[in-house]
């Protein structure tokens, strides 16, 4: 163990790099992971940090991914990129392929927030909206990458975005003093963070870096929970299914919505090999966790960290969860990459507002807001 870790230098994820599959020299030039554990406290008997992904160079856990996929390209000799994505993924693509030299193409559905496609065009990257689902724009995108030269990020296509997303476990362990906290909780769509971040802990397992593995918590919204569906936690005689139950996603958590999850198998694997449990979870719900953790701890992430907060909180309602548990949930994006999802839970001024704000600005202080200056 000993000689493993104190090969741990560096910074970002490429300070793993002895376990990981193409050398730091293909990496970007901006530093990808490295993200804060924010320690949250006592949250309703039990203790809870944030791993806030939203530091990432494209405000998101993708970076990981994209990251390890695109140096892996690079290294293959790659001058071309494609992707499918509902927003986060193509941002992160657009963003590490430009840091790369690299061009890159988006597939996205054309229910896809503005937001996400102005921060993909941004980046200087060619946008390709598919009237139809994220499923749709995944078959497109492996179409478009029929070349040696074009490298496919796809998720469940290529192998490495998971080898990227693990890199997140090595880091929630190290900030434990490789002590594994007793719950990890994931937002899940198409099952690929779940399937990475139980590949990082069992890599660590298995070298005796860590003695235990964390169980993993899968938090997916109600109608896009096609791995909920499939798993069945009390039971792990029963064979996994022959193919996804399909759903018919229409959430506000833009981010987990998915109607055939593409990493399914390995997010199921995932679950057995960790002892883990899935949690879907209403609209009503995600907005309301969107709302405390913005509120009570100043941390404003997009629906799909909510989802996993308030699976959080029905699996302690439950007993799920134990009192004096240790958790660590994943801010997976920030919430500035779905602004319009809040605008229902901004907070009513107080009765008495306009009694409190004057309503016009004395004369004397009107230099204050720059009135009458040229």
């Amino acid at each position: 163990m000993a000689d493993i870790v104190s090969t741990f230098r560096g910074r970002g994820m490429w300070r793993y790099r002895a376990l990981l599959p193409v050398e730091a020299r293909w990496g970007s030039r901006l530093v990808v992971g490295g993200t804060p554990m924010v320690d949250c406290g006592d949250d309703a008997g039990v203790y809870l940090w944030v791993k806030d992904e939203a530091r990432n160079p494209s405000g998101s856990l993708k970076d990981r991914a994209t990251e390890m996929v695109l140096a892996v390209a690079k290294r293959a000799g790659c001058t071309h990129t494609v992707g499918a994505s509902t927003g986060n993924a193509g941002a992160s693509l657009a963003c590490i392929a430009a840091a790369q030299g690299m061009s890159a193409t988006v597939v996205v559905p054309a229910s896809t927030p503005f937001v996400k496609l102005a921060q993909i065009r941004a980046y200087g990257a060619r946008v390709c909206e598919v009237d139809g689902t994220y499923d749709d724009a995944f078959e497109i995108a492996e179409r478009m990458a029929d070349d040696a030269s074009v490298c496919c990020r796809n998720t469940g296509v290529n192998p490495f975005t998971r080898e990227g997303k693990k890199t997140c476990a090595f880091e929630i362990a190290e900030a434990f003093d490789w002590c594994v906290p007793d719950w990890v909780i994931v937002p899940t769509g198409d099952g690929n963070i779940l399937s990475g971040i139980a590949a990082g802990f069992l890599d660590l397992y298995t070298l005796g870096i860590t003695s235990a593995v964390p169980r993993l918590l899968a938090a997916q919204a109600d109608s896009s929970n096609s791995i909920t569906r499939d798993w069945r936690d009390d039971d792990e005689a029963t064979a996994l299914p022959q193919s996804p139950t399909l759903v018919n996603p229409q959430t506000v958590a833009d981010s987990l919505s998915v109607s055939r999850p593409r990493d399914h198998f390995a997010a199921l694997h995932a679950l057995r090999a960790t002892r883990g449990a899935c949690v879907s979870l209403d609209d009503a719900s995600i907005l309301a966790a969107s709302q405390t953790l913005a509120q009570r701890f100043g941390l404003w992430f997009e629906p799909s960290t909510a989802a996993g907060y308030a699976a959080l909180r029905e699996c302690i309602a439950t007993g799920r969860i134990q009192p004096g548990a240790r958790v660590v949930l994943l801010g997976t994006g920030t919430g500035l990459k779905a602004p319009q999802r809040f605008d229902s839970v901004a907070p009513e001024p107080p009765p008495d507002y306009a009694n409190v704000v004057p309503s016009r600005v004395p004369e004397d202080r009107r230099h204050f807001r720059g009135e009458g200056q040229t």
